[in-house]
């Protein structure tokens, strides 16, 4: 009988010992270019945001990192890779991305449906960010009215939360230049610590 509590023992610490074993999981690197829809020329300056959720426990979805870059002249960008940290079966969820410049339509696109979405950016899959290995080009439309202006930014400000203002300030910062441009208030931390 004693074995076999110890046995029982041993079995259950070494579950549990398992399952607060902290393990690091990561998603990424994503690599690509963003270029102007109709021109194809490079995107300079555009902002590349992406926020990773976990699911450490069933229905317990929680953000857990938020990494961003800037293109380069010749709009490519290399997005880093996203790290949680949970424990072993805990599962990453591919990123939420935001691409976004002032005076460009972002990405994800405009619409209600994959047509409507393709429209505005032909070649969406809604597959994008999906798969480190492939080499992603975003091509970015220009806003004919303030309503595609104001959409477009609040799918950029979407990545906003009090968890990732710090973790995105480049984002941040484009979306109040946006807001400033429109004739909107800025968003995020105030000196008070809270938000606007």
């Amino acid at each position: 009988m004693k074995n076999k509590q110890r046995l029982t023992f041993n079995f259950l610490f070494f579950f549990l010992l398992l399952v607060l074993s902290a393990c690091v999981h990561t998603d990424g690197l994503y690599r690509g270019k963003v270029v102007e829809l109709e021109s194809g020329k490079p995107i300079e300056g555009a902002v590349v945001a992406a926020r990773w959720t976990i699911e450490p426990f069933v229905h317990t979805e929680r953000i857990c990192d938020a990494k961003e870059t800037i293109t380069d002249k010749n709009g490519e960008f290399e997005l880093p890779k996203g790290s949680c940290i949970s424990h072993p079966f805990a599962e990453i969820y591919k990123p939420s991305v935001v691409i976004f410049k002032p005076g460009y339509l972002g990405y994800p696109p405009l619409g209600s449906s994959p047509e409507k979405k393709r429209a505005q950016m032909p070649g969406f899959t809604g597959h994008e960010f999906q798969d480190e290995k492939q080499y992603y080009v975003i091509k970015l439309g220009r806003p004919k009215t303030r309503d595609e202006r104001e959409f477009t930014l609040s799918h950029a400000e979407s990545l906003l939360l009090d968890e990732t203002y710090d973790k995105l300030p480049i984002l941040l910062k484009l979306v109040n230049e946006e807001n400033k441009n429109i004739g909107l208030g800025e968003i995020g931390p105030t000196e008070s610590g809270g938000n606007q």
